[in-house]
């Protein structure tokens, strides 16, 4: 049997652990410390759900997943992990976390948090189509797939690290000498740099094949263009630079670049749920803006000139039809194959060439002579 626990409960064993770290005494809490202990933790577990982007799936954690009901309810399975989420909110990458600054955050701690909440969600009973949509959100936000394997593979330069460190076993161990161990190293260095480029030649490889078939695509998406519409991008990018001129000289523009970066992207304090608004706002301003410099720029240059306004043409379904990514890195992998695979020497036969070239010409003078 499942067995379920409150927020309460949860609390009461990360106090004792925050008293055990700090080394004092065990004390019991008064009705009015618990309460309050209670009510930061609530705000704790909030702010965390904002930072992954999942606020509108607090009711799962509610009893009945009833978003009326008082409390929270968990799986007891749940209580290490979250009694350790708690105690570590107040960590740098729980701060950046709740900052928004992903690329600030260890691979470790993303797929923690983002595997740790998952499970919450998954002993709480939560139906599988909403627990794939929980997943989905923490997964695309946080890049957990990418990180994910980024960190096994990073885990495996320590693999490395320790197969090479086998070179300072004593002799008595290996039966190895010196020179043996460096022959070694110099053999595994250089298979090394084999596999870096050709992991290396495979990823541009890929990204190549992809902007081949978006090109493709671009190009059938141009038939379907209407003369108008080639004539509003002819227009354009006539214009590209003057326009491009405009807006960095635009004080305007430039003073509400200043604003967003100031006040919202590189700004330290506060939490990105909470400038995610602000974040939509400033660049709908700021968007309202552009578009008025190049209509100021093109009535400018292109007065009595009547031009359709900017249409979307792009098919974007045609996009669902691109190579799935297996089938794009199996045929970057197979043409590294055939690039690393040495030209076949063919043997040709001795020949005369001052031979060949008499023949030639006795050849050619007796057709000269044929012919008159």
């Amino acid at each position: 049997m499942n067995s379920k626990i409150t927020l309460s409960d949860i609390c009461d064993n990360l106090y004792k652990e925050q008293q055990k770290k700090t080394g004092k005494v065990l004390s019991g809490q008064t009705k009015q410390q618990r309460t309050n202990f209670l009510s930061k933790n609530i705000k704790y577990i909030h702010e965390i759900f904002k930072a992954m982007q999942i606020t509108d799936y607090l009711k799962y954690i509610k009893p009945k997943f009833d978003s009326n009901e008082n409390g929270y309810e968990f799986s007891e399975k749940s209580r290490i992990f979250l009694v350790d989420l708690l105690n570590q909110y107040t960590t740098e990458n729980m701060l950046e976390l709740r900052r928004g600054h992903m690329d600030k955050i260890s691979d470790r701690c993303i797929v923690w948090i983002v595997e740790g909440l998952y499970k919450v969600f998954m002993y709480n009973g939560v139906p599988n189509d909403i627990l794939n949509e929980i997943c989905s959100i923490m997964s695309n936000w946080t890049n957990y797939s990418i990180r994910l394997r980024f960190g096994k593979l990073f885990q495996m330069t320590y693999d490395i690290e320790q197969l090479a460190g086998r070179a300072y076993w004593p002799k008595w161990k290996t039966y190895l000498g010196g020179n043996d161990n460096c022959i070694w190293l110099d053999a595994m260095q250089e298979d090394l740099k084999l596999f870096i480029s050709k992991w290396d030649y495979i990823y541009y490889s890929m990204g190549e094949g992809r902007q081949i078939e978006v090109n493709d695509i671009a190009k059938e998406n141009y038939q379907y263009m209407t003369p108008e519409h080639v004539r509003r991008a002819e227009i354009e990018f006539a214009l590209a630079e003057k326009s491009n001129d405009a807006m960095r000289n635009d004080e305007k523009l430039q003073a509400l670049h200043d604003e967003l970066n100031k006040e919202i992207i590189y700004k330290k304090t506060g939490y990105y749920a909470d400038k995610q608004d602000a974040f939509e706002y400033m660049k709908k301003r700021i968007k309202k803006r552009r578009d008025e410099v190049e209509q100021e720029v093109f009535d400018k240059h292109c007065e009595g000139i009547i031009v359709p306004q900017d249409e979307d043409i792009v098919d974007d379904s045609k996009f669902d039809d691109m190579k799935s990514s297996k089938e794009t890195l199996e045929e970057a992998i197979k043409e590294y194959q055939e690039w690393i695979i040495p030209i076949t020497k063919i043997e040709l036969p001795d020949i005369d060439i001052d031979e060949v070239i008499a023949k030639y010409k006795m050849e050619q003078d007796l057709k000269s002579k044929s012919e008159l």
